[in-house]
């Protein structure tokens, strides 16, 4: 084991025999000098575990040698044990004050010499220990750090070429989508035989729903990628409401829809990026559209408390199965139907949108039958960028 290096600072020769007998032993190695400036050319060149520092002494006292060990940023942390008459209260004080870390009386007794020198070593072989342990922590923390930071570059390189390459397959997808829907309508109107009609609807739904599902893929990237900015803008929810509503009429317009309106408030206005709330509402009725059988009853309640609206929309379909509840914000999952196999990523998406707003959403079913979506929204915009 290393032994640890102990310097006796000392004018008396006769305290320096008594101190370097009383700590003979196999774990110190003992050096001394009776002079404070070559006590300081020592400490410099040298790594000492402790020293014992006479106060009183010619050339240099015991307090200048103290203040210039600490003012070395490399040794300032050397435990000094001061040397003192036993009744120099005012030296005892003073040493405390320039740095020292403990004291030690004359005549001395060995016993407590021993103690006082044992307690101290160990305390800074301790701290040279933890030393080192912070020093490699600080590395392994550096190093960590920027590998995260490469890491993280890497990702937002990959963020940056997935969006781009959703862009480019969104315009791939609605370049070809265009044409064929624009055949499709021209195909209506000149073809008369019912049974062809009801292919060209199925073509109509599928085209339309590939469509969508580019749209939805897309917003969904730029969400989670933060390259979506939103656009807040004063948001009149009635009137986005009755919009969503007289579209999706039109589109199943072939369906038994009943749709109700409750507001509660003829004018009810929040603030938000207008497109996405659209897309977000606007999924969520037609969700329940979709899923529902026979006549579909969609009722659509508005209330308003002083910072937050809720909406909530219920419909008369089977609801959701437990299966479906347990996992209705994820992609592609089974949480995306009521009662058939229909998943994609319509609830996914809105939950995005809902948490880009700092909403709150809630779904479940109703007690008698049905489904329900709670919505509830800050009246003013509060943007979170999403992790």
């Amino acid at each position: 084991m290393e032994k640890s290096k102990i310097l006796i600072v000392d004018d008396n020769p006769k305290n320096i025999q008594v101190l370097a007998n009383s700590l003979s032993c196999d774990i110190y190695e003992i050096e001394y000098t009776t002079k404070g400036p070559d006590a300081i050319d020592w400490i410099k060149k040298d790594n000492f575990t402790l020293i014992l520092l006479d106060v009183m002494m010619p050339e240099m006292d015991g307090f200048t040698v103290c203040k210039k060990i600490k003012e070395m940023p490399d040794k300032n942390e050397i435990p000094i044990i001061f040397i003192t008459a036993r009744n120099d209260i005012e030296s005892i004080s003073r040493a405390f004050e320039i740095g020292g870390i403990d004291y030690i009386t004359k005549p001395f007794n060995k016993k407590e010499l021993c103690a006082r020198v044992k307690t101290h070593v160990v305390l800074r072989k301790a701290q040279l220990k933890l030393n080192e342990v912070n020093k490699w922590l600080e590395e392994e923390v550096a190093e960590r750090t920027l590998q995260l930071k490469k890491a993280n570059q890497e990702l937002e390189l990959l963020d940056d070429a997935k969006t781009e390459f959703l862009n480019l397959l969104s315009h791939e997808i609605r370049t070809p989508l265009n044409g064929i829907k624009g055949f499709l309508g021209l195909l209506k109107e000149k073809i008369q035989s019912e049974k062809l009609l009801v292919y060209l609807r199925y073509l109509q739904e599928s085209s339309d729903r590939l469509e969508k599902f580019s749209q939805m893929a897309l917003i969904i990237t730029s969400l989670k990628s933060k390259h979506r900015k939103l656009i807040p803008s004063k948001i009149s929810l009635n009137d986005l409401i009755d919009g969503i509503i007289n579209e999706l009429l039109k589109v199943n317009s072939d369906k038994l829809v009943n749709i109700s309106r409750d507001y509660k408030n003829k004018d009810l206005s929040i603030e938000g990026d207008s497109e996405l709330l659209q897309l977000s509402i606007s999924q969520i009725i037609e969700n329940s559209i979709i899923h529902a059988t026979e006549k579909i009853e969609i009722s659509i309640n508005i209330n308003e408390t002083y910072d937050d609206i809720e909406l909530l929309i219920k419909d008369n379909g089977n609801g959701f199965s437990d299966q479906a509840l347990s996992s209705l914000f994820e992609p592609f999952s089974m949480g995306q139907q009521h009662h058939d196999k229909k998943v994609g990523l319509g609830l996914y998406m809105v939950k995005l949108i809902a948490d880009s707003h700092n909403a709150n959403i809630e779904v479940g079913n109703n007690k008698d039958k049905g489904a329900y979506v709670k919505l509830t929204l800050n009246k003013e915009f509060k943007y979170i960028p999403l992790n």
